[in-house]
């Protein structure tokens, strides 16, 4: 039983993967259930936690995880991952499922700390493997950057968790600064190590497929250092903002937009006039919608520079889950559900398209009910059956991950 998990092939690792995804969507189902059902015997927080707490590392992380280690390593779909990589991806989906248990069962009991921190540590190990076989890949070195940044990061966002436990440690219920803790690591996971990652993986894909490289290391550089700054979107509401800080904050978040408009557009143009890059359809359909949420996702934060608007979205619960999920469901979950069509990590079979189809609409159902809810809060009002659509929503991306599994395990 042990050498059949530490040896599995990469192609394996994505299906157990995406398996994980199928359990977000479960529990994510139940929540939505919750609202509308009496279910005495749930903790809806508790189930939260647990929910979020697995979708960061046994969905999005392991499969960042898995892509970036053939991306640097060179190993292919139907290869088996090293030794060192084997134990690493088994030990973080081990501890991920002893998430699930213990915060669905206890909540933020000291088993669920205790796991918590040591998925922090296998990321910690991790990142070290892999920034060591960065030195020895041939890889530009635009990629490189990117992808280091990107594991900077990620052990950067564990320091919010460290002085969230601090504060709680030693007893300062100030909610401001609790909160801000929590969006330090939001920010450098989302913005910073998910984004960076999947970012480093297209442009690698890119550069594979046609041999031409889209930016330049001035560029990558230029973006990741982008990412300081935006964190303060998410804390306007201190008192006694500076007003140097601000101005630096707002030119940050419009050279962003220009980095991403300018890379999209050589990314658009590079699909149209390359012939030797093929994508597939399930594929194109998918990385569309992520084009659209990644605009939609920088105009949100374009006017979040307006502190009145700033304080009111980053107070407001829905608002944050609308945005939240924009981002990890809509931009970095569609591009790496997308990635493994393309890396034929994932099997595309007849009939195949209605379950990519009922993916991208029960997530855009969902998407579009969260932004009603947070829209009523600006309006203020409540827009009656949103919780009904939004579990039709989760029924429907629970069903789609269900028939894209199934595919995958048939002879």
């Amino acid at each position: 039983m042990k050498k059949s998990i530490r040896y599995l092939r990469a192609k394996t690792w994505i299906v157990v993967t995406m398996f994980n995804l199928l359990v977000v969507g479960i529990f994510g189902f139940v929540m939505r259930l919750k609202f509308l059902f009496p279910i005495p015997w749930l903790d809806q927080k508790n189930i939260m936690h647990a929910h979020s707490h697995f979708a960061f590392s046994a969905w999005v992380s392991q499969a960042m995880m898995i892509f970036l280690i053939m991306a640097v390593t060179g190993v292919k779909a139907n290869q088996v991952l090293s030794r060192k990589y084997q134990y690493i991806l088994s030990a973080n989906w081990t501890i991920a499922i002893g998430m699930l248990i213990s915060f669905s069962a206890t909540g933020y009991s000291m088993l669920s700390i205790v796991l918590s921190f040591l998925s922090i540590l296998v990321s910690y190990l991790f990142c070290f493997h892999l920034s060591n076989d960065l030195k020895s890949a041939q890889l530009p070195v635009a990629i490189v950057l990117l992808t280091r940044a990107a594991l900077i990061f990620n052990v950067a966002s564990s320091f919010g968790t460290y002085f969230l436990a601090y504060l709680k440690a030693s007893h300062q219920l100030d909610p401001l600064k609790q909160l801000g803790s929590v969006y330090f690591y939001l920010h450098f996971q989302y913005n910073g190590w998910f984004f960076f990652g999947c970012l480093a993986l297209l442009i690698h894909w890119l550069h594979k497929q046609t041999g031409n490289m889209l930016i330049s290391r001035r560029f990558a550089l230029f973006y990741v250092l982008t990412v300081v700054p935006t964190y303060f979107l998410s804390v306007l509401w201190w008192k006694n903002f500076p007003t140097w800080l601000y101005i630096i904050l707002v030119l940050t978040v419009g050279l962003q937009f220009v980095l991403w408009t300018k890379l999209a557009y050589r990314i658009v143009q590079l699909i149209r006039n390359k012939v030797s890059l093929t994508l597939i359809q399930d594929t194109y359909k998918i990385w569309l919608c992520v084009l659209f949420a990644m605009f939609l996702k920088l105009i949100l934060q374009g006017l979040s520079v307006i502190p009145a608007l700033s304080q009111h979205a980053y107070g407001f619960r829905p608002i944050v889950i609308a945005y939240l999920h924009l981002v990890l469901l809509v931009v970095i979950s569609l591009f790496l559900i997308g990635y493994a069509f393309q890396l034929g990590l994932l099997k595309i079979e007849k009939g195949f398209h209605y379950g990519t189809y009922g993916l991208l609409f029960g997530i855009f159902l969902n998407e579009f009910v969260l932004m009603l809810q947070g829209i009523g809060g600006f309006i203020p009002s409540s827009i009656a059956g949103t919780h009904t659509v939004l579990a039709i929503a989760a029924a429907m991306i629970i069903v789609s991950l269900y028939k894209i599994l199934q595919a995958q395990l048939r002879e």
